[in-house]
């Protein structure tokens, strides 16, 4: 049972899920100096949230296995289905009855807390579906980066803070934007370093459609934009001075960067990209949250 576990737990891609973690937490913590904090319906839209990202990477790996993307050669799954651990056909089960739990929570929380969080929901699990699903199959026609920033921006911070508060705040979607960059910023990692595997495949992403180098200086844009938005938001007072502290991980988003810089010689170099560019959003956006927490204290 325990081997089973870890198995279901490699499928879920646990070192992503920081993407739907963060976000949910920045918009509940913001609410938090209007409101009462609602601890009880925070970890249910964060459950709700990891449920439906989780389900996401599974059925992205079961349609990417039976659509020939992925390949042993490419290496650019979870590696669950190639290894044996599990067939295509659990792994799309097993996707499918996460997705079911993750909408269920999310129809507790629209029944509980207003119609917006349905529409929010319903938008948030389609999308996350039909990202390799057909008939939609949005990453294979280019779409997946503005995909990706819309769910793990606006749409999952504004759903943390309006489980609170029952209101919209344009602070909050001002706020979204640096990691729903960052978070964008982990899939175009992966689609560059995929870039050959996905041409042979015949589908398109942005990275095949702009070229490699094009699809660099979006990385870059990706990366540097995040922490210009963080220094707009805190010149403008959306964000507190403390939100500077987030300058702390700039290092690391450099040092990411550069991996990617010289990457022309050794593509070898961007097998780990994508996971170290998570790595990043996590830090980047716990710094954030304990910023607006320590805003808090007087």
């Amino acid at each position: 049972m325990k081997q089973k576990f870890k198995i279901w737990l490699m499928a879920a891609r646990p070192f992503s899920l920081t993407a739907s973690i963060i976000p949910v937490t920045i918009g509940a913590i913001f609410a938090a100096k209007e409101s009462k904090f609602q601890f009880i319906y925070y970890l249910i839209s964060l459950l709700a949230a990891v449920l439906l990202q989780a389900s996401s990477n599974m059925i992205n790996d079961y349609d990417d296995f039976i659509n020939k993307v992925d390949t042993k050669e490419s290496g650019s799954s979870s590696g669950i289905i190639f290894e044996n651990l599990l067939t295509s056909e659990e792994l799309l089960k097993g996707g499918r009855l996460v997705l079911a739990l993750g909408c269920i929570l999310g129809l507790f929380l629209a029944f509980q807390k207003g119609g917006f969080i349905l529409i929010l929901g319903t938008i948030g699990a389609l999308s996350g579906y039909f990202y390799t699903g057909k008939p939609l199959i949005l990453k294979y026609r280019g779409l997946g980066a503005p995909l990706i920033f819309m769910i793990f921006g606006p749409l999952m911070t504004l759903g943390g803070y309006f489980v609170q508060v029952q209101r919209i705040n344009i602070n909050v979607l001002l706020l979204s934007i640096p990691i729903g960059l960052l978070t964008t910023a982990i899939l175009h990692a992966n689609d560059i370093r995929d870039i050959y595997h996905d041409k042979k495949a015949g589908i398109k992403t942005l990275s095949i459609m702009t070229g490699k180098t094009n699809a660099c200086y979006i990385y870059y844009g990706l990366v540097y934009l995040s922490y210009i938005s963080v220094l707009a938001m805190t010149y403008y007072r959306v964000t507190p001075i403390w939100s500077l502290l987030c300058l702390i991980t700039l290092p690391t988003a450099l040092k990411n960067i550069n991996k990617l810089r010289i990457s022309n010689r050794s593509n070898s170099k961007l097998a780990t990209l994508d996971q170290e560019t998570a790595k990043l959003q996590g830090q980047f956006g716990v710094i954030l949250i304990i910023s607006i927490l320590f805003s808090y204290i007087r």
